[in-house]
């Protein structure tokens, strides 16, 4: 059987979604990141009786997009059909993070009722979940560029939004910003448990920039962090053929102690390639291997992305 290179397979898998900061030079070129990741959603989403589900994902995807997602979603199986209950990494952290997202609300009468979403990029959970779970608003903060695109696509196929989203358009690494106060000037309740959600993101920032960011948010009691990071292994994995995006890690983030938040206290981490240890009924198809030392070498260690999870107390 013909095999894939390691590296090429996790560079399928393991794309990264887009960031929320820099000026409209690079927005074009994470606005490139974004697209594919999406198309990666909208290919798992196509099959019936997958119980991962996003009809959203493939109007901000477009065809060329989903078409280039076909072909490496194929790459990876080696050319079968997407089985059920099968899905890629970019699909297993969304999950992943829904099912966060859900425990959390869900729990108990006094839990988070504000949902706010860092870098939203094409994320549409509150167009898919707003029916589904008891939350009363829902804030989606990113660059002006992907706001505006996603706005415009939404109008082209004719999609409202639901009438408790809010959409905030700003630099999150921008010294003059006041994410904060922007987003209490929207209508977010400061005194009211939160959870606030960062996926894909704080490692297209600087170590620095993510610690930041990650240490302003406040904790009122209840309130939720849902963050993801990359190992340094999948970095490297990443820097070894030159297609490295990335400008943080975990072992960066924890020598920095940018992990370590005032309040907060970490409950829940997971590996993004294992949904089923975390009661998702799905898989992630492991990388097909050369050769018998790197099936040991992927038995040992799988480089990856982690979700964490800290509730404030």
């Amino acid at each position: 059987m013909k095999t894939v290179p390691l590296a090429c397979v996790v560079s399928v898998l393991c794309l990264a979604a887009a960031p929320c900061f820099g000026n409209k030079e690079e927005w074009s070129t994470e606005f490139s990141l974004a697209k594919p990741v999406v198309a990666t959603r909208a290919v798992f989403s196509e099959r019936p009786d997958n119980p991962y589900w996003e009809p959203m994902a493939k109007f901000f995807a477009g065809k060329e997009h989903i078409d280039e997602a076909h072909s490496k979603v194929a790459l990876s199986t080696g050319g079968r059909p997407i089985r059920r209950n099968e899905v890629g990494t970019v699909v297993s952290r969304h999950m992943l993070i829904d099912k966060f997202l859900s425990d959390a609300t869900r729990q108990d009468l006094h839990g988070p009722r504000q949902v706010v979403i860092l870098g939203a990029g094409f994320d549409s959970r509150a167009n898919r979940l707003c029916k589904d779970l008891p939350v009363h608003k829902w804030y989606e903060i990113d660059l002006p560029g992907p706001q505006r695109y996603k706005e415009d696509v939404l109008q082209k196929y004719n999609i409202s939004d639901p009438e408790n989203l809010t959409r905030i358009k700003l630099d999150l690494t921008a010294n003059s910003v006041d994410w904060l106060a922007d987003l209490e000037d929207a209508g977010w309740d400061p005194t009211a448990p939160s959870i606030f959600i960062l996926e894909g993101l704080i490692y297209y920032m600087s170590t620095e920039q993510a610690k930041t960011l990650l240490q302003s948010i406040p904790s009122v009691p209840s309130s939720r962090i849902i963050v993801t990071v990359i190992e340094h292994s999948l970095q490297k994995v990443y820097e070894r053929y030159g297609r490295c995006p990335w400008k943080t890690n975990l072992r960066e983030m924890k020598k920095s102690g940018g992990l370590k938040l005032p309040n907060y206290r970490k409950v829940r981490e997971a590996l993004v390639p294992f949904p089923r240890r975390y009661g998702l009924k799905v898989t992630v198809p492991p990388p097909p291997a050369k050769s018998w030392f790197q099936r040991v070498q992927l038995w040992i260690h799988l480089p990856c992305e982690r979700i964490l999870e800290y509730e404030a107390v």
